[in-house]
């Protein structure tokens, strides 16, 4: 019905406008519905290729030395390092791989003073300023592992890392034993190994009557951030 200029009355449209409308509001939800569960289907872990980046603030490696009068307990805790993993559809995961660099100044124990003789005289960080470490899984573990969605604290998957550690001028090879699980949409990785002094060249931090073993402890708490634009659907 036409109104006084001619035109069409706002409350008199076709009725084909009216469904067309509703067609496309319908369509729309659909999509924002179709594109929300597409997101939750890549969310970690979900299969695929991921990358992912230290989460700052919360890693680190500690180190210890037993000694006959103190013993020595310090941590590495600005670190720079990258990982990657493949989690296969079956929810597994079958391959990982981790790097990472820091400055060997930033070994710190509670005594300042000690940490600067142990730069100057033994690690000789004015020669050798970086440590680095570069590895990926190796061995059965990972394909005897579980799905990584159901692992926990408590019941982690299991593997190897072997790589290369460069400490001191010197580059060995070493295999660590690792852990993994996810939590709070983050990859937390741990592992605990030992290094001998006289492998990297070091020399002994014994001084007059305290004593101090060749063996050092190194424990790892490593907290993985994915990366959501590097994530591949695996085929």
């Amino acid at each position: 019905m036409n109104n006084r200029n001619g035109r069409f009355s706002p409350m008199k449209r076709p009725l084909r406008t009216t469904l067309t409308g509703i067609i496309a509001v319908f369509l729309s939800a659909w999509l924002a519905v179709a594109a929300t569960a597409a997101e939750e289907q890549r969310a970690f872990p979900a299969p695929g290729s991921w990358q992912f980046s230290f989460k700052p603030g919360a890693s680190y490696i500690s180190y210890f030395l037993k000694g006959n009068v103190h013993d020595t307990l310090g941590y590495v805790r600005d670190m720079q390092g990258s990982a990657s993993a493949t989690i296969v559809p079956d929810g597994r995961m079958n391959s990982a791989g981790v790097q990472f660099a820091f400055a060997a100044q930033e070994m710190k124990s509670n005594d300042e003073a000690r940490d600067k003789r142990m730069y100057k005289k033994f690690m000789e960080t004015h020669l050798y300023p970086e440590i680095s470490f570069t590895g990926k899984s190796a061995g059965t573990g990972l394909e005897q592992a579980a799905a990584l969605a159901g692992a926990t604290k408590e019941q982690p998957i299991a593997f190897d890392l072997a790589g290369t550690l460069a400490i001191h001028g010197t580059t060995r090879n070493i295999t660590i034993p690792m852990t993994a699980y996810p939590e709070n949409g983050l990859l937390i990785a741990e592992g605990t190994t030992t290094l001998q002094l006289p492998d990297y060249n070091i020399k002994n931090p014994s001084w007059l009557v305290m004593r101090t073993v060749d063996l050092v402890k190194i424990d790892f708490h490593i907290e993985l951030r994915p990366e959501p634009q590097a994530l591949q659907p695996s085929t």
